[in-house]
């Protein structure tokens, strides 16, 4: 696949200014940050989740980690390829390399015992990140583990839309309009993100994936409030 990323279309950034060049024309963009309400959902989600995963040691649905991901497929009468991807938060970008060296440290200590032994332990690495604050609101993070449409898309035109959307009876749901980094494992934020995923790669909940040969750096550039109020006349 390397031929093809050969063809992704470099992101410049500036400040909080984004922008890549398509057919002759700037896009240019400017960053903007995740709400308060939206950051408290994927916290007390994640928070939630985590106490399940040590009662039960598997978990259902999780919303706030599986948004619908919407890219553009070019040259498409009906432009839009849709999927469901796991998206994770990421530290503070100074905070990053020491989280991962965490997970890292994590990883090799419980490598060689049953998960179920060893869950207490994973996610006590994890739940730090949430127990510090230090939480990025600038940008969410996805492993790429197929490289079909969604990747060939972000190669062609690199934006994407998340969908949000949480269990009744609130049905906050957010839209989340992003420029997108295709990044390699040399990426500190591509570890972090993986080294996540490694530590529950082989508990019941994940299908076990051998390979992740990019991740994909969400920056949002546009937020919309889907959820749903109640009509007044």
């Amino acid at each position: 696949m390397k031929t093809e990323l050969m063809g992704f279309r470099g992101i410049s950034q500036n400040g909080v200014g984004l922008s890549f060049d398509m057919d002759g024309i700037r896009h240019s963009f400017t960053r903007v940050s995740l709400p308060d309400v939206f950051m408290e959902w994927l916290i007390e989600g994640r928070k939630a989740m985590y106490e399940t995963l040590e009662g039960m040691y598997t978990a259902p649905f999780f919303q706030s980690h599986l948004p619908v991901v919407v890219t553009q497929t070019q040259g498409q009468s009906i432009p839009f390829n849709t999927s469901n991807k796991g998206v994770g938060l990421l530290p503070e970008e100074d905070k990053i390399e020491e989280y991962c060296d965490l997970l890292e440290r994590t990883l090799e200590s419980t490598r060689d015992m049953p998960p179920d032994q060893t869950m207490a332990e994973r996610l006590g690495a994890v739940r730090l990140l949430l127990e510090r604050n230090e939480v990025s609101n600038r940008a969410l993070i996805t492993l790429e583990i197929f490289e079909k449409q969604t990747f060939r898309n972000l190669c062609d035109f690199p934006v994407a839309t998340l969908h949000y959307t949480d269990h009744g009876p609130t049905y906050l749901s957010f839209q989340i309009d992003s420029v997108v980094e295709v990044l390699t494992p040399s990426h500190p934020a591509y570890r972090f993100a993986f080294l996540s995923r490694q530590l529950f790669e082989h508990d019941r909940f994940h299908i076990t994936q051998t390979t992740f040969p990019y991740a994909y750096l969400f920056h949002p550039v546009q937020i919309r409030d889907k959820t749903p109020k109640r009509r007044r006349h």
